[in-house]
């Protein structure tokens, strides 16, 4: 099988697929980005937001505790729902879409995640925790995909 070639997001920093047009996790178009149209929309286009971590979980309506720690945030799929992965030092979250619906929120200590095989060439783990069960997917690289496995896979001491 042939590798194939990536392209990073000048948007949202992800990797896609060379081939790519749009961006899937930002949607940002490559194909505008050439246009003498777009360039000056880029310029005209606000900053990039400085919002903290901290502050767009409690914009999604979740709020840190001081001690709490963000130790890993990404998008990838929970049972076919795309939207962001949280893991702090205390719980394990998932945020349908841009955080407006929280699908999951488990204690970090009583989650646990574990390999399961590849489904059409996806990587996929099945997370456990007090509410049952369900799969997560389609992270942004097997790098990303690694640490959320390495990280879930350990057992925690409460806090």
């Amino acid at each position: 099988m042939e590798a194939e070639e990536h392209k990073r997001c000048p948007d949202c920093a992800e990797l896609v697929l060379a081939a790519a047009r749009k961006c899937r996790f930002c949607g940002y178009r490559f194909d505008r980005a050439s246009s003498p149209a777009s360039s000056l929309f880029a310029m005209l286009r606000p900053p990039r937001s400085t919002t903290s971590m901290r502050e767009l979980l409690e914009g999604w309506g979740t709020e840190l505790a001081t001690d709490e720690e963000v130790v890993h945030f990404s998008y990838c799929s929970l049972d076919q729902r795309t939207g962001y992965l949280l893991i702090t030092t205390v719980r394990v979250a998932f945020y349908a879409g841009r955080g407006e619906e929280r699908v999951i929120e488990w204690p970090r200590a009583q989650t646990r995640a574990s390999d399961l095989p590849r489904r059409l060439g996806v990587r996929r783990m099945r997370l456990s925790g007090p509410g049952g069960e369900v799969t997560l997917s389609a992270f942004a690289s097997g790098r990303v995909f690694a640490e959320v496995l390495a990280e879930l896979a350990q057992p925690t001491q409460p806090s």
